[in-house]
């Protein structure tokens, strides 16, 4: 849907552009049309270069090879959630591979995560 809506606003772009172009023909050139097209001509040229500047820029980070290293490795220790409260009882390998995680508080007010068994599809 997107794809066809996004190629539906082209087809009216383009059909706009056309119109505009054809009210411009009609018309006596100007020294203000000349100042209009130099202007939109400075702005295309100034786009242009910025844009050919920003490629050469990220030509040289991948060239240092900035971009192209591993992340990090993550610990698998679980130890405390994304905000900093302890967590009891957690086995990472069980955890990932459960289709459902269990999530309680023991009497210490730790939180408890743990696989369900007996859970079917």
């Amino acid at each position: 849907m997107r794809h066809a809506f996004h190629l539906v606003a082209s087809i009216l772009m383009w059909i706009l552009f056309g119109w505009y172009w054809y009210l411009v023909m009609q018309r006596q050139v100007s020294a203000g049309s000349l100042r209009a097209v130099g202007l939109l001509l400075l702005v295309s040229l100034l786009g242009l270069l910025g844009t050919m500047a920003w490629v050469a820029h990220n030509k040289r980070l991948a060239a240092r090879n900035r971009r192209r290293g591993s992340p990090p490795p993550v610990s698998e220790a679980l130890t405390t959630d994304h905000i900093g409260r302890p967590l009891a009882g957690t086995d990472a390998v069980a955890l990932k591979s459960a289709k459902v995680v269990v999530v309680s508080v023991d009497a210490e007010g730790r939180k408890v995560l743990a696989a369900a068994q007996g859970v079917r599809d």
